[in-house]
């Protein structure tokens, strides 16, 4: 796997070229236009911007959590191996947010890179934004390269234990955050908050704290690692996402730029809204259905072509319910990275896992929902019959009331295939039925991608290496094996 690109006078002048371009809609990033040996991170940022939503809305990960279904040609959904290469991912955008670092930290570009801001500002916003694709990296597929990538001294960096990335992504989070400076220059190219340190403060410390709580099962005491992490980023001055109007999210102008949803179905004709999504919804009577697709027409999942679903969707081809309603997937609709819904119900269990206290994690379980909704732009006065609801209403055993944190947080981070498939792994909420046409060994639900053909041919020692070390779990699910498989599981889910 080749890590980096090394980009030479030339191809800079391309992507100085292009980058500026391509997102003029989203405002005029290119201010050193004469400039040609220095990259233009303002046009850096708003690539990495403009590109992020693809990491919240990923299809694969959306499948194995059965917040989606294939229409017409079902494999992923039936488990078919998820070879996937992580290359493109380190050369784009996590390159390009290094590249930012880099440039503003060495003293020989760092007063041009200053023309589009603080250079200070400008390195903490870009380790926010990597951290973040290192985050959705190693949710993934477990261990991968961080120690040794985005170099160009290094194009077969070795594998990093999760458990080693994990720590290491909350310490550049820490660092970032509290290197942030609110009297720097307005940092230029920033499409999601126009240079607004404080929101930026707000999106490190989320991401902190939520990938605290992803390591409940490997440290779930109240003054462990992961407890202490969460308590350390709630306490940081600016706070963490609590408002809808807070949100991390990407505001797509359409016409050239398409909100990533609607891109989808420009090309496209084969998912939609899964129907054990959408009778979980109407299940509980969650208006959230009114949003989250077109319709109440969810697609079966888990079923294959030939004896179903090619008869399904010849019936069905004009009323199945698509990902999200057409108001909330124009061409103009916002996507969104990180959300107030998810860290108020990550703050809601971590008061019942006694990690914080103070506020009631009642309060905080009400207000998750009531910014779900506000997300939406769904009506609050429906909010309140919502939470009264038998089957949503905070009461029970911590253990019930800690289930119904984790299907609300199911719930909420929909469309977000990545980070319902990573909470249904850590919670096991809701119990989801395998595939009854599933085609993997065990056939059980993939619990981790495996490392792609790209991987391996690029640098097969250090994927070899990664994978070899990857055990069984304990105590070990039917299914499971060891090595580089898809029944495997990352090092926080073991």
């Amino acid at each position: 796997m080749k890590i980096v690109k090394i980009i030479t006078s030339i191809s800079l002048l391309a992507l100085l070229a292009t980058s500026c371009d391509k997102f003029k809609d989203f405002g005029d990033a290119n201010v050193t236009p004469n400039e040609t040996s220095v990259p233009n991170t303002a046009a850096l940022l708003t690539n990495v911007l403009a590109n992020i939503s693809n990491r919240a809305s990923q299809q694969n990960p959306g499948y194995f959590c059965q917040y989606f279904s294939e229409t017409q040609y079902p494999g992923i959904s039936l488990y078919s191996l998820p070879q996937f290469d992580m290359d493109l991912i380190y050369s784009g955008a996590m390159f390009d947010c290094q590249n930012i670092i880099n440039t503003n930290s060495e003293p020989t570009t760092a007063v041009l890179a200053a023309l589009n801001g603080s250079n200070v500002n400008q390195i903490a916003i870009a380790t926010i934004l990597r951290s973040y694709y290192y985050w959705t990296v190693t949710d993934a597929w477990g261990d991968i390269p961080y120690a040794e990538a985005l170099t160009v001294s290094n194009t077969t960096p070795k594998f990093d234990k999760q458990e080693d990335v994990y720590k290491g992504v909350i310490a550049d989070l820490a660092g970032a955050v509290d290197k942030l400076d609110v009297n720097g220059a307005t940092v230029k190219g920033d499409i999601a908050f126009a240079g607004n340190v404080d929101k930026w403060k707000k999106v490190g410390n989320s991401i902190r704290a939520l990938m605290a709580l992803r390591l409940s099962k490997k440290f779930p005491g109240a003054s462990e690692y992961a407890a202490t992490q969460f308590k350390a980023a709630l306490a940081q001055s600016a706070g963490t996402i609590d408002v809808t109007a807070d949100n991390f999210a990407i505001n797509f102008p359409g016409g050239n730029f398409l909100n990533t949803w609607n891109a989808t179905y420009n090309s496209r004709d084969d998912l939609g809204e899964s129907l054990p999504m959408v009778t979980l919804l109407n299940g509980l009577g969650d208006t959230r259905q009114s949003a989250y697709g077109r319709g109440v027409n969810g697609v079966p999942y888990g079923r294959d072509r030939a004896t179903f679903m090619n008869n399904w969707f010849a019936a069905n081809s004009t009323s199945y319910a698509k990902v999200l309603s057409d108001a909330n997937r124009a061409a103009n609709s916002k996507v969104t990275i990180v959300h107030a819904a998810a860290v108020l119900l990550a703050k809601a269990e971590a008061t019942e896992l006694g990690w914080i206290s103070g506020t009631p994690a009642a309060t905080y379980y009400a207000n998750a929902i009531a910014e779900s909704y506000a997300q939406w732009n769904l009506p609050a006065a429906s909010v309140s019959s919502y939470i009264a609801n038998p089957l949503v209403v905070y009461t029970g055993t911590t253990a019930e009331k800690i289930a119904k944190i984790a299907l609300q947080r199911y719930i909420a981070l929909y469309p977000d295939g990545l980070q319902g498939w990573c909470e249904w792994r850590r919670t096991g909420v809701p119990a989801l039925t395998p595939a009854q046409n599933s085609v993997n060994t065990g056939g059980q639900i993939p619990r981790r991608f495996v490392y792609g053909n790209n991987d391996y041919n690029t640098n097969g020692a250090s994927v070899r290496a990664a994978a070899a070390a990857i055990p069984l779990p304990t105590p070990t699910p039917a299914g499971a094996t060891a090595g580089d498989t898809q029944n495997g599981r990352v090092w926080w889910d073991q």
